[in-house]
């Protein structure tokens, strides 16, 4: 029994060591050709080889190249000026200076009018014909055609093109998300948000290509409070977390208040409220003070003492008494 244990230790051994055994290429003066351990499998013939992929070397033969199996079969006649491997069972080919795509049958999958290929993931590869750019994917189908000037990720869902020297976005079916009509995208930082940029101006775009705001602002920051602050011609506004627009007609911030999402603003020379829910209090206050926190502010107007909700209703002080509210702090 042990010897038989042996002897079928020895056999499994000396299996792995042949099955581990690649076929490779080896030289004989000027040729070369492909072995496996000591048997050859194909003749020193060619002129040179190239491993490509398992099973596959590109060789060449009186200047030109084709692709050879380890066992010998030619599935890609020696008619090109350069093979190289793509994936998925396919090869990049070259004719003078333009690389297409063919199969392992020789069937023509791209056209060969492509100057470069390189993949920007692990499904899209980027090409260039004629000076312009465009995506295949990794079955050498067009996703994009080769129209732009430059193709380039721009996130996980999108791809930035630019296009007479604009930007827009496509997505990866080749539908034009975003019309190149823009100067530039910029991610915001912690927030799903872009602001799009033309010219001297900016706008605000969402991460799925919808355009919230045209590029018409100076500036437009992050406002915890409200949700965004825009600024236009000295100008501020905003635009809430609601997704409501507040023009830009505000002179500057009071103060804000933000454990009840409001902000309290100036317009020529009277005091007004934005909330981050979208509600807006007319600029029609002389004096505000800061909201208490049942939400009410004493203001002045037109002389008179009054009082305002977080809403915007006005309410006179015997109002906010009988209903045995506190006076805003």
């Amino acid at each position: 029994m042990k010897t038989i244990a042996f002897l079928l230790t020895v056999f499994l051994s000396v299996s792995s060591v042949a099955y581990a055994q690649k076929a490779e290429i080896y030289q004989n003066k000027d040729k070369f050709g492909i072995k496996q351990g000591d048997k050859t499998l194909v003749k020193a013939q060619y002129e040179a080889m190239e491993f490509l992929e398992e099973g596959f070397f590109a060789f060449k033969k009186k200047g030109k190249c084709g692709v050879i199996t380890k066992s010998g079969t030619i599935v890609i006649p020696d008619a090109y000026d350069g093979v190289k491997s793509y994936g998925n069972g396919l090869f990049l080919v070259k004719d003078g200076k333009a690389w297409g795509l063919v199969d392992r049958t020789n069937k023509l999958v791209l056209p060969i009018s492509y100057t470069s290929f390189k993949f920007v993931n692990d499904h899209l590869c980027e090409v260039k014909s004629q000076g312009k750019f465009g995506l295949i994917n990794k079955y050498g189908e067009i996703v994009i055609p080769a129209q732009y000037e430059g193709v380039a990720p721009f996130n996980d869902t999108f791809f930035l093109i630019e296009k007479g020297g604009k930007s827009g976005l496509i997505d990866d079916n080749g539908k034009v998300v975003v019309e190149a009509q823009y100067d530039g995208f910029d991610k915001i930082a912690d927030k799903d948000l872009y602001n799009v940029r033309l010219g001297n101006k900016i706008g605000l775009m969402t991460a799925e290509g919808q355009v919230l705001l045209d590029p018409v602002y100076d500036n437009i920051e992050d406002d915890a409070c409200i949700g965004m602050k825009l600024t236009e011609n000295g100008k501020i506004g905003f635009y809430t977390k609601t997704r409501r627009l507040v023009a830009p007609v505000y002179s500057r911030v009071l103060f804000y208040q933000p454990e009840l999402g409001l902000v309290v603003v100036e317009e020529g020379g009277k005091f007004g409220v934005v909330t981050s829910r979208g509600t807006v209090t007319p600029s029609a206050y002389e004096n505000i003070s800061r909201f208490s926190p049942r939400g009410i502010a004493f203001v002045e107007k037109s002389g008179k003492l009054m009082a305002i909700n977080s809403e915007g209703r006005e309410m006179i002080l015997q109002e906010i008494m009988g209903a045995g509210n506190q006076p805003p702090q």
